[in-house]
């Protein structure tokens, strides 16, 4: 059924598309039909500038907390979507934009999604440290047994030995 559900969506959205713009080009005409698609690229534009920002700033804080910014990524990715779907001409799609503008719509989806998908950042795969215990150093480089190999036979030499390789 799932797949069945897809290209029916993919042919079905330009076929709405196109619906919609001969209803409302009926309906107010076509130069003002044009205006408004211009007027909901420009508006998702806008929004994706002042949104994004928030979004970045949520997600610096979330960071620098120390919570897992999983939450803020997806919800900026779903306003990246909101703003590409404003700024492709069509009617439906500017619906479907501007509802995941609406803060309740996006947590609704991204409460959907995350359902069915997993978000793993630096913060959520953390574990390899506590709390409380700090992080070793960027310089070190942390190599399990099979990891590295050795090619020379002798032993590196000691720190008294006086011999010359």
């Amino acid at each position: 059924m799932r797949s069945f559900l897809i290209p029916l969506a993919i042919l079905g959205l330009p076929l709405a598309e196109i619906a919609g713009f001969v209803v409302v080009g009926r309906e107010i005409g076509l130069l003002m039909t044009l205006l408004l698609v211009l007027a909901s690229a420009f508006v998702g534009v806008i929004l994706l500038r002042v949104q994004g920002f928030t979004v970045i700033r949520r997600m610096q804080d979330a960071t620098r907390n120390g919570s897992d910014p999983g939450r803020e990524v997806l919800g900026g990715a779903l306003l990246f979507v909101a703003a590409i779907l404003l700024v492709v001409p069509g009617f439906v799609s500017d619906v479907i934009g501007l509802l995941l503008f609406l803060p309740f719509v996006r947590n609704a989806v991204a409460g959907f999604l995350r359902k069915r998908m997993t978000i793993v950042t630096a913060a959520s795969g953390a574990g390899w440290t506590r709390p409380h215990e700090p992080r070793p150093s960027p310089r070190v480089i942390d190599l399990d047994e099979g990891e590295f190999s050795r090619t020379d036979d002798e032993d590196p030499p000691q720190v008294g030995d006086r011999r010359q390789p």
